[in-house]
């Protein structure tokens, strides 16, 4: 089943995001005061990405010229994007240019995929989506030797962990999520996009309970900034598809992790009816942590339909 853009602009309204209900403030015009969060409905992903980031201030209040950047998109599935598995290629390749437009020294796309290795990013379509983009680098992390075991101060049950030593070693840190449900921790987004960056994905699932994993990470890995790809919102059946997809054509940008999850919550019935954030436990036991906040009714949330 597939919802229509039409259709998913209704269920967004629906939802209170577009008319502003339950504290949600619409902004239709850029405004002197920056939103925390900037979500951005257009036919092109790039220049939905694009406009979000310039909505929070534009891609020079994150990245300095100098900086090596990590960009960090879910590339674990060697499917095609249109299955709505990973994020859309040309939001990657948007941000990545934006970076380097602001003076970037490296920008390096990397994930340790569920899928082969040799073929996940490059089905999914980043690493082509990368081609002609001097000192822009896409790649897999996989063997034990590309990465470093660091402790986690804040966790409750995971206390340390094998982290990729190219993202503990970066400047900034753009997490690059796509939008979709997930069989056991309900939907996946921003902070459970970092499996990614671990050595070993499976102890979060086998070894401890997954959301207490998925809270405790997030409180040691802080992204410079945070670009949640709805473009193709996987509503069931992720994390891998095929599940039904809702055409929601959305780039929402924010700096909070928690506050991004919980918002990502609001653009669809993921699992089928929809959860809200006390459905989803990892959001409430990041933000016990500190990592951020779900009261989205006190943010200041831009929701702009591109021409």
């Amino acid at each position: 089943m597939k919802i229509t853009r039409r259709d998913a602009l209704k269920l967004l309204a629906g939802s209170g995001v577009a008319a502003g209900v339950g504290g949600i403030h619409s902004i239709t015009a850029m405004t002197a005061a920056r939103p925390h969060i900037a979500a951005i409905t257009g036919p092109n992903p790039a220049a939905n990405a694009q406009q979000a980031i310039a909505a929070l201030g534009g891609i020079g209040r994150f990245v300095s010229k100098g900086d090596v950047v990590v960009l960090k998109p879910n590339a674990g599935f060697g499917y095609d994007p249109t299955r709505g598995a990973t994020t859309e290629p040309s939001v990657v390749r948007a941000v990545a240019q934006l970076c380097m437009n602001a003076g970037a020294k490296r920008v390096l796309v990397l994930d340790n995929p569920c899928h082969r290795a040799d073929i996940a990013l490059t089905v999914c379509g980043i690493k082509g989506a990368m081609k002609g983009l001097d000192d822009v680098f896409a790649y897999t992390v996989t063997g034990k030797k590309f990465f470093r075991k660091v402790a986690i101060p804040k966790g409750v049950g995971l206390k340390h962990q094998l982290v990729a030593t190219d993202i503990l070693e970066a400047d900034k840190i753009i997490n690059l999520p796509v939008a979709k449900s997930h069989g056991s921790a309900k939907v996946s987004f921003g902070m459970k996009n970092w499996m990614g960056v671990v050595y070993d994905r499976g102890f979060w699932h086998t070894d401890i309970d997954l959301n207490r994993a998925i809270a405790d990470f997030a409180s040691f890995m802080k992204p410079t900034l945070t670009v949640l790809d709805a473009t193709r919102a996987m509503l069931t059946g992720g994390p891998g598809g095929p599940g039904t997809l809702a055409q929601l054509n959305t780039v929402v940008a924010g700096t909070d992790p928690v506050a991004m999850d919980a918002f990502g919550l609001t653009l669809g019935k993921y699992g089928g009816s929809g959860y809200t954030v006390a459905d989803v436990p990892y959001i409430g036991m990041a933000e016990a942590l500190g990592v951020g906040s779900s009261k989205l009714d006190r943010l200041t949330i831009l929701r702009k339909e591109a021409p």
